[in-house]
Order: structure tokens, then sequence, then C-alpha cells
């Protein structure tokens, strides 16, 4: 009797020593995450420069015109961005922030929609075409949080197009012009 005593003593001790080890404890932290809001734009391919020129009158007393040298479609735009929960949408402004088109000419920019999907919330054009100008314009609006990827056939293509307007005011004191057009992202 006093094994069985003994026994039941011992079984019941470690019942109560695994009953009390299943118990356990726990803690925890916080952690703060923190991610900025970012808008970055490229244009690729970079350092690339686009020449434009209009084409020459086959026959004296033909006006100057369009010709493939007058159009060029190299250019892609490229951008990542986030966006403030709630916050305003993205937009992307063009503009020629150095040198002048000579008078009776234009450059014309046609923005396309994205042609292979980026990831989130990208960006539509704004409109079909616009007269490039030293006032910033909108070419592309509606951007949220997300990303055209990177390299040219990604994002938006970009098509300049030189136009005589004019050949009544088209004077050409030098034979090349340079023109910088700047793309900003903003709010």
């Amino acid at each position: 009797m006093k094994k069985l005593v003994v026994f039941c003593f011992i079984t019941f001790a470690s019942l109560g020593a695994l009953h009390a080890q299943s118990y356990w404890s726990y803690d925890d932290h916080g952690l703060s995450l923190k991610m900025p809001e970012i808008s970055l734009i490229s244009v690729m391919p970079a350092n690339y420069t686009v020449n434009l020129s209009l084409g020459l009158p086959d026959r004296a007393g033909d006006k100057p015109g369009e010709t493939g040298d007058s159009k060029d479609d190299n250019t892609w735009l490229n951008y990542s961005c986030s966006r403030k929960y709630r916050g305003s949408f993205k937009k992307v402004y063009a503009q020629i922030t150095s040198g002048s088109v000579p008078d009776g000419l234009a450059v014309n920019l046609e923005v396309k929609n994205l042609q292979q999907n980026g990831r989130g919330t990208w960006g539509r054009r704004y409109s079909n075409s616009i007269t490039l100008s030293n006032q910033p314009q909108v070419v592309v609006h509606r951007i949220g949080g997300g990303c055209t990827r990177r390299g040219t056939s990604f994002g938006h293509q970009l098509i300049y197009e030189l136009k005589l307007t004019d050949i009544d005011q088209l004077v050409v004191d030098d034979d090349k012009t340079y023109l910088t057009i700047t793309y900003t992202i903003s709010d």
C-alpha cells in the first residue's frame, strides 16, 4: 500500500510539473514602420538627345515639310512614387527650360499610355498632344502609389515632332537650336 501511495504521489507530482510547464509566458513590443513619400522620374534611354529636322522641299516653290526626321519616338518616361493615405494623386509636367523654338516652328509632344503594365496605380496621359512651351503643362495625371518599371519600352512613350506653323515667320538665325525639356512629378 505504501508503494501505491508513493507511486500515486510521484505520478501526480509529474503530472503537476508537466501541467505547470505547459503554461508559458510571452512578451511583446511595438514596431514602427516608416515609408517616406517618394516621387522619382527619369527619361530613358539616359543621355539620349532627340534630333529633329524640318524636311527640305522637293521642288522650288514648295514649303519645307515634315519628313521621317521631323519625328522621334525613341524616348520613354519612367516613374516611381508613393502616396499618403487619402493624399492627392501625382502629375507629370513637361516644359522647355532652356532655349526657345524658332518663330514659325513648333515642337509637339505626344505621350502614350503605358504599353506594358507597371505595378500599382500608374497614371494616364492627360491629352493626345501638346505644343511644348516654357510654361509647365500636365502630360500624365492620376498617378497613385506605383511604378512603371525602368527602361525603354516601359512607362509612357514620348513622341516629339517638329512642325512648320507659319512660313512667313520662319527666320533661320542658326542652323541648329538646342532645347532642354524638363519633366517634373508633383502633386
